[in-house]
């Protein structure tokens, strides 16, 4: 496998970092959009009939807390759903390196099995050559 391979996951698991970021920023976001609320809903009660302007802003921060809320979840769904992708991604480059290293042992087995018998030929050879020298050289 190329470095593409490699590029493309470590892009894939940027971009979960981004959406896990971006699901913490929308948590804060979310968390000081419910305070201001509660500000607000308190400072309303105190006031006989509420006002009218503060009822609204209410009713805009909680319509805003809805979006908010709804993008959080976005974000978490996209960021599991990249996690997922990821997990899977690591799994498949896993066992393509495994694939890979066996394939890689296999031949340099076959290359060893060969080289041994190549030697085993040479020394073969060298010996039959010796002996028959050697009776040669006996029967001189």
């Amino acid at each position: 496998m190329g470095s593409s391979g490699h590029r493309g996951a470590n892009q894939r698991a940027v971009h979960g970092d981004n959406d896990s970021y971006h699901s913490s920023t929308l948590l804060s976001e979310l968390s000081s959009l419910q305070a201001r609320a509660e500000k607000l809903e308190a400072a309303s009660s105190k006031v006989f009939g509420g006002d009218k302007s503060r009822i609204r802003k209410i009713e805009e921060l909680k319509e805003t807390i809805k979006v908010t809320e709804d993008a959080k979840n976005v974000a978490i769904r996209e960021y599991e759903r990249i996690k997922d992708n990821n997990r899977s991604e690591v799994e498949r480059l896993d066992g393509e390196r495994r694939a890979d290293f066996m394939n890689m042992m296999k031949g340099f087995v076959v290359n060893q099995v060969g080289y041994a018998e190549k030697i085993s030929n040479v020394w073969a050879k060298a010996a039959e050559e010796t002996s028959q020298y050697d009776r040669e050289k006996q029967s001189s």
